[in-house]
């Protein structure tokens, strides 16, 4: 769609006009609509956070709302696609990473990100995945420093792709999975929600 007919789309979605939009992941940023009731997921995110970011697009009037993202049986042997969907993504991040790394040796250790990308076509993908694993600190939007190589990482993408498959796959409690992944283990202790399909069943 062009920008006008998008807008045009948006605003009757927003305003009430349709019941409901089919759109790539970029349209559900910054919306906030309360009343949206269901979030259809056609691909899996690669991302958990990414996951929780689009479906946190419904239900913020409070009311319950439903999530729903269709997947593929885990082998792959009847629809190959998802599984071939995320060794792509995999097979990017790990590229991606080592491209940083060589480059690594080549930034400036103290910089500024547009000097950066001018001068190394990857830069800023790079700058990116070192701030992921805690080599890189940003001193403000522009300028960064980049230190030793942290002893005790953070996730990589990689780790956290994985995590969206173990959800999408887990038997456990769906919001005690959520919370584990994001930390909150204390909260998560001996809990289930009643509400997730594996609770349900």
């Amino acid at each position: 769609m062009g920008a006008t007919e998008r807008r045009a789309v948006e605003a009757s979605w927003l305003g009430g006009k349709i019941p409901f939009v089919v759109c790539t992941c970029a349209f559900g940023m910054g919306i906030n609509k309360s009343d949206v009731r269901w979030v259809a997921h056609f691909h899996a995110p690669h991302l958990l956070s990414e996951y929780v970011q689009e479906i946190g697009r419904a239900g913020r009037d409070g009311k319950p709302a439903q999530a729903l993202t269709l997947v593929s049986e885990p082998t792959g042997w009847l629809d190959p696609e998802d599984k071939q969907r995320q060794q792509f993504f995999q097979e990017q991040m790990r590229s991606q990473q080592q491209i940083a790394q060589q480059l690594v040796k080549k930034l400036p250790k103290h910089g500024e990100v547009n000097a950066v990308t001018r001068q190394f076509p990857d830069g800023a993908t790079a700058l990116a995945l070192l701030h992921s694993t805690g080599q890189l600190n940003w001193l403000d939007p522009f300028h960064y420093t980049i230190g030793h190589k942290a002893e005790n990482q953070p996730p990589t993408q990689l780790h956290a792709a994985k995590q969206m498959h173990q959800y999408l796959t887990t038997k456990q409690c769906r919001w005690q999975f959520l919370l584990n992944a994001f930390g909150f283990d204390k909260e998560a202790a001996n809990l289930r929600c009643g509400h997730c399909d594996n609770c349900r069943q």
